[in-house]
This record gives C-alpha cells, sequence and structure tokens, in this order.
C-alpha cells in the first residue's frame, strides 16, 4: 500500500483531520497506527480522538473502554 492510501486510511479511520499530518505520520509509521486501533477495537476499546503533534514526531490516540480512558503515544525514535 503507498504512502498516500495509508495516508486516506488515517484521515478516515482515526481522524487525523489535517491531510499533510495524516501523510508525514503514514511516511512515519507505516501502518503501525492503523493496526494498533484495530487491535484495540478488537478488546473492545473505542478511539475517541487521534492527532499527530509533528514537533514531537508523535502519534497520540485517544481510547475509552467503559468509563476509563486512555492515551497511547506512538514517537518516532
Amino acid at each position: 500500500m503507498d504512502v498516500f492510501e495509508l495516508a486516506r486510511r488515517y484521515h478516515d479511520e482515526l481522524g487525523v483531520k489535517e491531510p499533510s499530518l495524516a501523510t508525514m505520520a503514514a511516511e512515519m509509521f507505516e501502518d503501525l497506527g492503523l493496526q494498533m486501533a484495530d487491535f484495540l477495537k478488537q478488546n473492545g476499546y473505542s478511539v475517541v480522538s487521534t492527532k499527530f503533534i509533528d514537533y514531537d514526531k508523535s502519534l497520540v490516540m485517544e481510547i475509552t473502554k467503559g468509563d476509563r480512558s486512555f492515551e497511547i503515544i506512538l514517537r518516532k525514535s
């Protein structure tokens, strides 16, 4: 899958709003963020929001399960 298709999926499935940031997330993390979101959904978690923080090279996913909420951070090292 090319980077633009991955970027579209980051935008559509994870809600990374800005197209250029979705592209940057796709370039940095490939499909890792999408795979993590799929795994979490299969285990009863809901992805509430996702944002890409390019100055930290981090993808932050806010997730919930029941009344508990968490943040998962993917950071490029």
